[in-house]
């Protein structure tokens, strides 16, 4: 029973994602596009910046604690551990890389889950006595982690797209850590609050840039455009593209 046990395979009987991998990566690559501009909103409305920093700074602030399951099971039988001695985890966790600690570490993370609706955690692994342990945490852009899908497997690994380069560095499962708000189409990627309400965060940026256009380009009554002889349609079409050219959009209000 257990040779046969063991020659069972934990796959899904129906299809996960698409068969033809041009398809899936199409949708990827556009959902990195929107990412992106998810994550430049901060900077841009200072209302999302305000809640955002408040919502990281205090997921930020707690306070973790390490335990030693008890072999009762009970939760409280269970031994906290505080000398880093005793357990890797600890020194890991204080400082998750050499260039980040932990609430460094939370902000950024939590920063990507809530503008995005997911983070991407990258683990570099030592090995050790025959053992892979984790011993840096890296939190990096969703935008650039693209989910490998397998139609039966659900997950075959995911591509890391370098800033300057463009290179494309695999990554097995393990070398990625995640975590996501269910996208109920999607179910490789998250879905966050700022997703639902972006149009009315494009509304407030760009009706803050009207006003800015407002009072840069002044506030000067208009006029009369007046031609010394009448216009046939396409000298007319022609003065009124070139119009919309100079004078159409939000950067150009009052030019």
């Amino acid at each position: 029973m257990r040779s046969l046990l063991g020659t069972i395979v934990n796959r899904s009987q129906v299809p996960l994602s698409p068969r033809r991998a041009r398809e899936g990566w199409f949708n990827l690559i556009r959902r990195s596009n929107q990412d992106e501009r998810l994550m430049r909103t901060m900077s841009e409305v200072g209302t999302l910046f305000a809640i955002v920093n408040r919502i990281t700074t205090a997921v930020s602030k707690v306070d973790w604690h390490f335990y030693q399951t008890a072999a009762s099971g009970l939760k409280e039988d269970r031994i906290e551990v505080t000398d880093p001695k005793a357990h890797p985890m600890i020194s890991l966790w204080a400082r998750p890389n050499p260039m980040m600690n932990r609430r460094r570490f939370m902000e950024m993370a939590e920063q990507h889950v809530d503008l995005v609706g997911e983070n991407a955690i990258v683990v570099s692994h030592l090995g050790i006595g025959g053992k892979s342990i984790p011993f840096e945490l890296w939190p990096v852009r969703p935008d650039r982690i693209t989910p490998i899908p397998d139609p039966y497997e659900f997950l075959a690994g995911f591509v890391y797209t370098a800033p300057d380069s463009g290179e494309r560095v695999p990554l097995e499962v393990r070398e990625c850590l995640r975590i996501m708000m269910p996208d109920p189409r999607d179910p490789y990627r998250g879905l966050g609050p700022v997703q639902s309400i972006l149009t009315d965060i494009d509304s407030v940026k760009y009706s803050a840039q009207w006003n800015r256009a407002f009072f840069e380009n002044s506030a000067e009554p208009g006029g009369i455009v007046q031609v010394p002889t009448t216009l046939n349609d396409k000298e007319f079409d022609r003065l009124r593209s070139q119009w919309d050219e100079d004078h159409k959009g939000v950067a150009k209000a009052h030019r």
